[in-house]
């Protein structure tokens, strides 16, 4: 099991550093690479959103340059969604259990709700562009999150905003001006998804 812990860390630790260092040669590569080439696309994206180095926004907007509005966004879910995968269990390699108490009250208070509201904390986490995927990912792994409503959360969350990033990507090499319209349905869709979430939560505690 340490070895394990060390093995994931070890791993996480090197991709950070690579990314870190090539940051400026990725991006370049992977617009340049043949949209026939999407494993490697594929796998590269993955990484990409490992790690908080490069804005998983930029890489977003280029797969939707490659891939079209529908291609695009779905490639940078299942990417992302991966990608919360892989560090959610790295992460939980390092994890204190679900079971350890904190010995702060407040803290333990926020990640007793948290667990019990699983689903729509990841979902509003997910929707929030302000919120860093990497904080998302590596605290639902240390605190051990409910997998299950984490995954879906995150798959769920992520396609409006994947949404917007391909289509921005697309507005862009079109000069097109028409994103704004899905702009305002992604923040109205937030708007409904808060209000429903509010409701809920109030009506459980």
């Amino acid at each position: 099991m340490l070895i394990q812990r060390i093995a994931a860390g070890v791993l996480y630790f090197v991709l950070f550093v690579l990314i870190f260092i090539y940051r400026g040669e990725i991006m370049p590569w992977l617009k340049d690479l043949d949209s026939s080439s999407w494993p490697i696309i594929l796998l590269i994206s993955v990484m990409l959103g490992m790690v908080p180095v490069i804005p998983f926004a930029l890489v977003s907007s280029i797969l939707g340059v490659k891939y079209g509005l529908w291609g695009g966004s779905g490639m940078s879910v299942i990417a992302s969604s991966l990608a919360a995968i892989f560090a959610y269990w790295i992460f939980g390699q390092g994890g204190a259990g679900g079971g350890k108490q904190s010995s702060i009250n407040r803290i333990n208070t926020w990640n007793e709700r948290i667990r019990n509201h699983t689903f729509f904390f990841v979902l509003i986490g997910r929707m929030l562009p302000f919120i860093p995927a990497v904080f998302i990912n590596g605290y639902a792994g240390l605190f051990k999150i409910p997998f299950a409503p984490f995954l879906t959360a995150t798959v769920i969350g992520k396609i409006p905003m994947m949404l917007v990033f391909a289509y921005v990507g697309v507005s862009v090499t079109s000069g097109s001006l028409y994103w704004v319209p899905l702009l305002l349905i992604y923040s109205g869709f937030l708007g409904v998804i808060y209000m429903i979430y509010k409701r809920l939560f109030s009506q459980t505690t």
